[in-house]
């Protein structure tokens, strides 16, 4: 799973007309697998949405509505069903709960889903700080535990949930990836100037818009902070990093980000062509971080490959998307489309034809739960929301949900994005600001 995945970056040749693909690794497992091209979460924000993954329930049935809310250890979860029926669990990366893992054989999870470099990670074991950049860490920690499994000769059947956070934001790259897309200028979304003149007035309200809240420094890397020191600790995601940094890795970024920098005083940009410049830095950071991620499932792959010989089923997914200036906006947590849909795909390496191609069947994010224990042939799905959406067309009908559900819930907060609920087919969607009784409808 990663944080957020813009599902438009899975045809990024098409949408960013790029040369090659950001994502090769993901592309190959699309054109191997099954994918849902109708998938959507049920809220946009990541401890709601990842919750949902795990329980097959809505944020309300989890009593998780917005970030920071406590996981509850009483829920039934897909870790602890498929534990309870023999498997071996395990868990790397992000956690977003503020709870110890439950149901997890084997765990190492981020303190802070905010570190990028350097990070320090939480096991039963106790805490230790692991040099590199945390998504390259995370894989490399899944690795070790997957060649330790193959040299104790594990018999047990595995589930691992390995859940990157490289896409959130500030969006702070490996250092290799620093200067790709540098040569090139991506294409503009048509609504990067949008006014929001035509939609319902909370969206003119919210607080995500490229132009007025993304900031140069904390989240473009300008020079003030590419500046910044060890010494300097102000609040910000960004500065905290770079003190985690040790003195090479810290030199590296400078030394990158310097010429380009320069290049922007120099330009000295205002009005649109400073939106222009933003969306450029933004997405190509974005992209760059991506382009990490999608090195790292290559490494997930082959390392399945060569512990299990492809005896596994992969699942993809992400909790939430995220808009890439469609709007003008750069976050989430709306039903729009950019946020609320999601990439989802499953790859068994070629063993079930079930498994092969494309469906613009309805998914949801708490079907995947159901989906796996219905392949694992395993009970435990009656109390869940979602449905099983891979049964083998023989034994379902063509359609297997007619509506999504999705509601936001955290309000106020940081991007200022309204309380709503939507409900989608695949033809149209209703939004509903109860707070301000506006509605929207969208024919699709």
């Amino acid at each position: 799973m990663t944080e957020d995945h813009a599902i438009q970056t899975l045809s990024s040749k098409t949408e960013f007309k790029l040369e090659k693909s950001p994502v090769p690794n993901l592309s190959e497992l699309l054109r191997g697998g099954l994918n849902f091209t109708n998938a959507f979460c049920t809220n946009a924000n990541t401890g709601p949405s990842t919750a949902s993954f795990l329980t097959g329930r809505y944020p309300h049935k989890n009593n998780l509505l917005q970030n920071g809310d406590k996981f509850s250890g009483t829920h039934a979860t897909l870790a602890k069903i498929l534990q309870k029926n023999g498997y071996e669990t395990a868990l790397f990366g992000k956690w977003d709960f503020g709870s110890e893992p439950e149901g997890f054989s084997h765990w190492e999870i981020l303190s802070s889903g905010d570190q990028f470099y350097n990070p320090e990670f939480w096991s039963p074991k106790g805490k230790k700080n692991i040099e590199g950049h945390t998504t390259d860490v995370i894989t490399d920690l899944f690795i070790e535990w997957l060649f330790n499994r193959k040299r104790n000769s594990a018999r047990k059947p595995f589930f691992a949930f390995i859940n990157f956070n490289a896409t959130r934001r500030p969006w702070m790259p490996a250092l290799r990836h620093l200067e790709l897309y540098d040569d090139i200028l991506l294409p503009e979304p048509s609504t990067l100037f949008e006014e929001h003149k035509g939609r319902a007035p909370p969206s003119r309200y919210q607080e995500m818009n490229i132009h007025r809240n993304l900031g140069l420094e904390v989240d473009l890397f300008l020079p003030k902070l590419e500046e910044a020191t060890k010494e300097e600790s102000p609040n910000t995601h960004s500065v905290k990093n770079l003190n985690r940094m040790n003195e090479e890795q810290l030199s590296t970024w400078q030394l990158s980000w310097r010429p380009k920098n320069e290049a922007f005083w120099r330009e000295a940009y205002e009005g649109e062509a400073l939106i222009r410049w933003k969306y450029q830095r933004f997405v190509k950071n974005y992209l760059r971080c991506l382009k990490g991620i999608d090195e790292n499932i290559g490494r997930v792959v082959s390392g399945i490959n060569e512990s299990t010989g492809n005896n596994c089923i992969l699942f993809y997914t992400a909790s939430k998307g995220r808009f890439l200036g469609e709007n003008g906006w750069y976050g989430d947590s709306w039903a729009y489309d950019p946020s609320s849909r999601i990439p989802m795909l499953i790859n068994d390496f070629g063993d079930n034809d079930y498994l092969m191609g494309t469906r613009s069947d309805l998914a949801s994010s708490v079907d995947l739960a159901p989906s796996i224990l219905g392949i694992c042939k395993f009970d435990g799905s009656e109390n869940m929301d979602g449905v099983n959406i891979l049964m083998p067309s023989d034994e379902s009908s063509d359609k297997v949900r007619d509506y999504i559900y999705f509601h936001h819930y955290d309000f106020p907060a940081q991007s200022m994005v309204p309380k709503h609920y939507a409900i989608r087919n695949k033809t149209h969607k209703l939004i509903h600001y109860y707070q301000f009784n506006e509605w929207e409808y969208f024919d699709l």
